[in-house]
């Protein structure tokens, strides 16, 4: 039956193993990293990373999701309708699904699995995280998750301010009389000018997954050096 010791990263103080993957993962090891301690058994610091990550924007959702939920029932602003009937009513409220939504898929979802990639690189294929692929995964980090929850939340945001427009100011008889008068436009009023900006963090974040696979790519044929070297 085998022993835990032959389970652990490191070899043990009577066994000597010539495996040059092997140490350089256990050199590389990180130390210890807010949130979480490791122990003996071999982790990724860019894995942590993003879960760390993935918690955050799983937080963020579940305080956004509960403010709608009680939009829905209280209405925050005077008069309107509450988040429910603005993702059931279509148009502008579209904003608001596909902006939440947009969020939950690429942000605390995408972060989380994104984490699984470099655990398999730093732990599985002894490859981590050292120079310019340290540097990739820091844009990775920060860009993707900066630009997916700026672009999203002020998608959602939008939305939910642009169908309380309609309740309120829009629903007025003069609006009702002249929808073309710009004043009476959701569109010129809220929506219009958050596409720019919706579209510039989009970019940063895509920027983000992008430097990203190049730091994947980096260290898998680092990793691929390594396993030639020692086989």
């Amino acid at each position: 039956m085998k022993t835990g010791n032959q389970y652990r990263k490191e070899p043990t103080n009577t066994t000597e193993r010539n495996d040059s993957g092997f140490s350089l993962a256990s050199e590389r090891r990180p130390g210890t990293t807010v949130g979480f301690k490791p122990d003996s058994a071999p982790w990724s610091k860019w894995a942590n990373r993003f879960v760390i990550g993935a918690i955050i924007e799983g937080a963020l959702a579940a305080g956004a999701i509960g403010f709608l939920l009680y939009d829905s029932q209280y209405p925050i602003v005077a008069g309107a309708g509450g988040a429910a009937k603005y993702v059931a009513g279509g148009g502008a409220g579209n904003w608001l699904t596909v902006g939440i939504l947009g969020f939950i898929i690429f942000g605390p979802l995408a972060c989380a699995v994104t984490a699984l990639f470099y655990q398999h690189l730093e732990v599985n294929l002894r490859a981590p995280y050292t120079g310019l692929s340290n540097i990739f995964g820091w844009l990775h980090l920060v860009l993707m998750n900066v630009g997916v929850i700026v672009s999203t939340w002020i998608m959602w945001i939008g939305g939910w301010q642009a169908e309380n427009f309609i309740s309120t100011t829009g629903a007025t008889t003069y609006c009702k009389a002249n929808p073309t008068v710009d004043s009476c436009s959701v569109h010129v009023q809220v929506l219009g000018p958050l596409v720019d900006p919706i579209a510039y963090f989009a970019v940063l974040a895509l920027l983000g997954a992008f430097a990203g696979g190049i730091g994947y790519v980096i260290a898998w044929r680092r990793s691929m050096k390594i396993m030639k070297a020692s086989a």
